[in-house]
This record gives structure tokens, C-alpha cells and sequence, in this order.
């Protein structure tokens, strides 16, 4: 920790002496470099107000360039705007919309090459904040980074973006989902599901539990389309995954497998089947008695 400590505190020495001296040649593209590269230093260092600044500072500069007739790369753009929205997200959520909504008009200009962006760090940053925007509600906020994301991914089969693709197509399901789009979330769950599980039998999935939501959530779409079939058949699919998970010591919160179960149980009782029902409340009540106990089997 110390020795990264130690480098970002000399990268931030040699970023001020930098900004310092080209600040006397007034509004340059290196100096919007400077800025945004030191905003970049700060915020890795929890400097989070002067990160700030930093990038407002090179949102200026990249305005001054563009209106002097300047063509600038929207690497600029996006990455100046991105950042003030991930500087803003703990606390003002308001202000992250605001900017990842001004970051996503520059998305169709970005392509791999851009500056501060290859093809890795440009499909991580569409689904980060495409993810950022779901978990607060913003689900058609998300869209255009989803969209963006998928066509990175067009043609390219590789495990690293299979994974992301999984990843992808489940964020874009759940968005479609709360905007009540039924059809095209389970269209997208399905997706994760027909790329995710044989990448979770051949051990290639980089977490495991992308699948799990994927099948939890396409049961769920499942259920509101009126298919009770599919939606136990998925329930249970996911159920098998968190036992692998479970009796390997891999899964950290058991939670959504006791409801899972308890899910099941009501469904199977709603067709009549109480055999299975049963074997899923037993199955849900083993886990709830080892929840109170400790690691050894004993009671706390």
C-alpha cells in the first residue's frame, strides 16, 4: 500500500509541475491532458474535491478548444464527464445522472482508440455506469451505454467478452424489465442464460452467479408471462448452480438460496405437487438451521 502510496504521490508532484508550467500558454490540449490525468491521480488518492475541480477545469479547456474550431477526441469528453459522475455517486446522485446522461451523447463518436479508452476499458466503462444508472433507478438512462456495449461486442467471441456479455445483457434485462418491457427483458435473460451456463460447465465464467441471476430473473419474467413451467424449471437451474456454490464453500450470502426454496415450495404447492414442495422447505429449513449455528455445528 505504501509503495502504491508513494507512486501516485509522485505522479501527482510531476502533474503539478506539469499543469504549472503549461498553465503560462493558456488553454492547450496538453494542459487539458494535464488536467484530466491529474483529476485522475487525485481521485485514485481519495482527493476527491480536487478531482473535481481538476475536471471541471478540462471541461472548460475542452470547450474553449472546440468553440475555437478545434477537433478534439471525445475520449475527452466522455472520460471528463464519466469521471465527475463516479466523483458524484455516493453523495449526489442526481449529479451522476446529469453527467453520465452528458457523457452518453459523445457515446456513438467513441470507439476503440479513443483517447483513454481501448476496446477493455471502453465496454467496463459502458457497463459500470450503465450499471450505476439501474441500481438508482435510472433504468432508461442506462440504455445508450448497454447499446454501446453490445456493439463493442459485435463479432468478437473471446471468454473475456463472452463474460461481459452475460454481465451486459443482464444489466440491460433488469433496466428493461422495470420499464415494464416484458418481452425484450426475458428476450436479453435468455440470452445470459444460453451464453452463461455452458460457460458455467466448462468453468470459464468469471462469476458464477451472473448465471444465477440470469435464470432468477428469466423465472421471473417467466411467471409474469404466464409460462409457470419455465419459471420453476429456471428457479430450480438456479437452486443447482448455489448448491455447487454452497458445497464448495463459494457462496458468500446463502439468502437467496433459502428463498429461492421457499419460492419453489409455494409453486409446487400452487400446482398440487406437495411431494416436491416438501423436499424444497426441507431444503430450506437445513439452511436456516445451519444459519443458527456456528462453524463447528454448534449452537451460538
Amino acid at each position: 500500500m505504501l509503495r502504491v502510496d508513494g507512486h501516485l504521490e509522485k505522479a501527482l508532484e510531476e502533474y503539478n509541475q506539469k499543469v504549472n508550467a503549461l498553465e503560462a500558454e493558456g488553454a492547450t490540449r496538453e494542459l487539458l491532458d494535464a488536467y484530466v490525468n491529474r483529476g485522475c491521480i487525485l481521485s485514485m488518492m481519495g482527493m476527491n474535491v480536487s478531482a473535481i475541480t481538476d475536471f471541471e477545469e478540462a471541461s472548460s479547456i475542452l470547450t474553449y478548444l472546440e468553440d475555437s474550431g478545434n477537433t478534439v477526441d471525445p475520449g475527452y469528453f466522455v472520460r471528463i464527464h464519466v469521471a465527475l459522475g463516479e466523483l458524484s455517486a455516493d453523495k449526489d446522485k442526481a449529479t451522476m445522472v446529469d453527467e453520465y446522461r452528458i457523457a452518453s451523447s459523445a457515446l456513438e463518436r467513441l470507439m476503440d482508440g479513443s483517447k483513454y479508452y481501448d476496446y477493455s476499458h471502453l465496454v467496463d466503462m459502458c457497463l459500470d455506469c450503465a450499471s450505476d444508472l439501474v441500481d438508482s433507478e435510472f433504468h432508461q438512462d442506462s440504455v445508450p451505454f448497454t447499446d454501446k456495449a453490445m456493439s463493442l461486442m459485435i463479432g468478437k467471441d473471446d471468454e473475456w467478452t463472452r463474460n461481459r456479455y452475460v454481465e451486459c445483457c443482464n444489466i440491460s434485462g433488469q433496466a428493461l424489465m422495470y420499464m415494464e418491457r416484458n418481452e425484450d427483458a426475458y428476450e436479453m435473460f435468455d440470452e445470459a442464460v444460453r451464453v452463461g451456463e455452458p460457460m458455467y460447465r466448462d468453468g470459464t465464467i468469471d462469476d458464477e452467479m451472473e448465471v444465477v441471476y440470469a435464470y432468477i430473473s428469466r423465472s421471473d419474467m417467466c411467471e409474469t408471462l404466464s409460462k409457470p413451467d419455465e419459471a420453476i424449471s429456471d428457479k430450480e437451474a438456479a437452486v443447482k448452480i448455489l448448491e455447487d456454490l454452497i458445497e464448495t464453500d463459494s457462496l458468500d450470502d446463502t439468502e437467496i438460496y433459502e428463498g429461492l426454496c421457499g419460492e419453489l415450495t409455494s409453486l409446487y404447492r400452487e400446482k398440487g405437487d406437495i411431494k416436491s414442495a416438501e423436499r424444497y422447505m426441507m431444503k430450506q429449513a437445513a439452511m436456516c438451521v445451519n444459519h443458527s449455528r456456528g462453524d463447528d455445528g454448534s449452537d451460538y
